[in-house]
């Protein structure tokens, strides 16, 4: 008896009808993550932020958004941004990992390899000798993961709850603000 073989993924940048499909992968991402730490939840007008950056940078040459394509059904995400800190640091160009997500009816068959292996040679191409991304503390399978494929810790965030005594509103990022239907708030004098 022979068993029928999955059917072939196959790895290809986004194009501009893709998506639809970004948005529900990275949908089961960061309900994932907020699963983990609720800190994580997306906020109301996620989608679209999402699409707005997508928009402006699904085909700019230093940004990949890459499906994974299982027949005609994406099965993962990979999306990767060169970073550039302020002109303090000297070493300060980098690719940051934004989102890497298999689905779970494809974990475990070497798809996170395949697309971490495309993020480390888009990174090369590019001249960078870095790839960073976060990782949640708790996402104890994600870590050990990314440490099989050689990634090192070598920061950390750490976190203190507050409970606020003041009420004052802040203002929205300078970047959050073209995507925002009503006008930033403003702190109080």
């Amino acid at each position: 008896m022979t068993l029928p073989q999955p059917p072939v993924v196959a790895l290809r940048p986004a194009t501009a009808t893709d998506f639809d499909h970004i948005s529900a992968l990275f949908a089961a991402l960061h309900g994932f993550n907020a699963a983990l730490d609720a800190r994580f939840i997306l906020a109301a007008n996620w989608h679209q932020s999402l699409h707005a950056q997508f928009r402006q940078s699904w085909d700019a040459p230093e940004a990949l958004w890459l499906l994974a394509w299982a027949d005609a059904v994406p099965v993962g995400l990979l999306m990767l941004a060169e970073h550039h800190d302020p002109p303090l640091f000297h070493e300060r160009c980098w690719v940051e990992l934004v989102a890497l997500y298999v689905a779970p009816t494809r974990r475990r068959g070497g798809l996170a390899y395949r697309l971490l292996e495309a993020a480390r040679a888009w990174t090369a191409a590019r001249g960078l000798d870095r790839l960073q991304l976060y990782v949640t503390a708790s996402n104890a399978t994600a870590k050990a993961f990314y440490q099989r494929c050689g990634l090192v810790p070598v920061q950390e965030i750490w976190r203190l709850e507050v409970t606020p005594t003041a009420t004052t509103p802040h203002p929205v990022a300078p970047a959050l603000q073209a995507n925002s239907a009503s006008p930033p708030e403003r702190p109080h004098p």
